[in-house]
């Protein structure tokens, strides 16, 4: 594999180890179906079909990096491109490593952006209607994760004691406190030593009442590592000090439902299958999906459809290191309610997709409504990203945008 692309997985594998009401029945989903050409065919997407949705979890929009130094890219909820970014120091973006820090406005300033930035110094950056300033260095940054729609984020940091030990930080902030805000928890997680990583937070008007996060290994990693290790899923009740654990340790969380009901993870254990469980984190019941009998990585990368219906999450076989090649990643989609697949999408069909170039990686990175996924594919230039429309009643995959994915943003 290319030089470029293991640098890059090294990167992020040290950045992991360094993100109702019953829904009425659903068609019964079709077999895959590709469009090489790339042409949006769902009229559901059209504008005149969207009408105000102010509040909910359905995204009006996408930030991605195109790979254009110093700037991202804002798309509309068609993949068409609306306005570029300033991102002054930026390198290689990860979804943890942005936030979008308030609701999208019709005719008004775009919100807020906080992001990592690497020179002249690793430091939180923020670009606030155009203006760019540095809002805090960063030099022991670990990672962000915003508040769907609202200013508020959370993030953390981690520093060596005197005892050359990872001591963990958590912080809750709005982009007019982030260069003063203390941390409201930190650890020496003994024995282990693992950090401490934001997955979400919980608000109230806008304003940061708790934030749930993982401890997550660190400092170990390597090309072939698929999916980010962690352990347990926790609440810190910022309104009275409560640390309440959700998922006891023996939980690899692999992604958190867009309103924090629902968490996917794998057992860690070394008997394990890596098979992916999602779990109702009000009342504790849990489904399993058996793995596709090709993979032999296991399971991770899930994410929740905004209506909870659906979970999507990666799978694979094979290693990205072999000699000969032999990776191949397929994402899954399930109904949380039986436990049952409803689609599959192998790399091979995604390869007649973007033109014939061989995947290297894919990743379910989000849901455009509650029946559209969205894809990330990397071909095997690493650089080149593009993100898929996958509608998984119809099986109709279509190219949504160049690019890798970083955040939605909702009105």
């Amino acid at each position: 594999m290319q030089t470029l692309k293991n640098i890059f997985l090294i990167v992020c594998s040290l950045a992991m180890l360094s993100s109702c009401a019953q829904a009425p029945a659903a068609p019964a989903p079709a077999a895959p179906v590709t469009d090489a050409a790339g042409q949006a065919d769902d009229p559901a997407l059209a504008e005149e079909a969207r009408p105000d949705r102010s509040g909910d979890l359905i995204p009006d929009g996408v930030l991605v990096s195109t790979g254009s130094e110093d700037r991202l890219t804002f798309l509309d909820h068609t993949g068409a491109a609306v306005r570029e970014i300033e991102t002054p120091g930026i390198i290689a973006p990860r979804p943890e490593d942005v936030a979008i820090a308030g609701r999208l406005t019709p005719d008004g300033p775009f919100p807020p952006v906080v992001y990592r930035s690497w020179t002249p110094e690793q430091a939180l950056m923020i670009n606030d209607n155009g203006q760019v300033s540095t809002a805090r260095r960063a030099e022991t940054f670990l990672a962000l994760a915003g508040a769907l729609g609202q200013a508020s984020f959370a993030f953390s940091e981690v520093l060596y004691d005197e005892n050359i030990y990872p001591h963990g930080f958590l912080y809750a902030a709005k982009p007019d406190n982030i260069s003063t805000v203390s941390a409201f928890f930190d650890l020496v997680d003994e024995p282990s030593y693992w950090p401490l990583k934001p997955v979400g937070m919980k608000t109230v008007a806008g304003e940061p009442q708790g934030v749930w996060y993982v401890k997550t290994a660190w400092g170990i990693g390597g090309p072939d590592l698929i999916f980010p290790i962690n352990r347990g899923l926790y609440f810190f009740d910022l309104t009275n000090g409560d640390n309440l654990q959700v998922l006891n340790d023996d939980h690899s969380l692999q992604g958190i439902s867009p309103d924090l009901g629902y968490a996917a993870s794998v057992n860690a254990g070394s008997a394990s299958n890596g098979a992916l469980s999602v779990t109702n984190l009000a009342n504790q019941q849990t489904q399993v999906f058996p793995l596709d009998p090709a993979t032999d990585r296991g399971a991770g990368w899930a994410v929740f459809s905004p209506d909870n219906r659906y979970a999507a999450w990666l799978e694979a076989s094979g290693s990205m290191i072999s000699d000969p090649y032999d990776f191949h990643p397929r994402v899954r989609v399930g109904d949380i309610t039986s436990a049952g697949v409803v689609q599959s999408l192998e790399d091979t069909l995604v390869n007649q997709v973007i033109g014939g170039n061989s995947v290297s990686m894919l990743q379910p990175v989000g849901w455009l409504d509650n029946t559209t996924l969205l894809i990330e594919v990397r071909a095997q230039d690493w650089n080149d990203a593009s993100l898929l429309r996958f509608d998984i009643t119809t099986g109709n995959l279509t190219v949504f945008s160049e690019g890798a994915f970083l955040a939605f943003a909702y009105q």
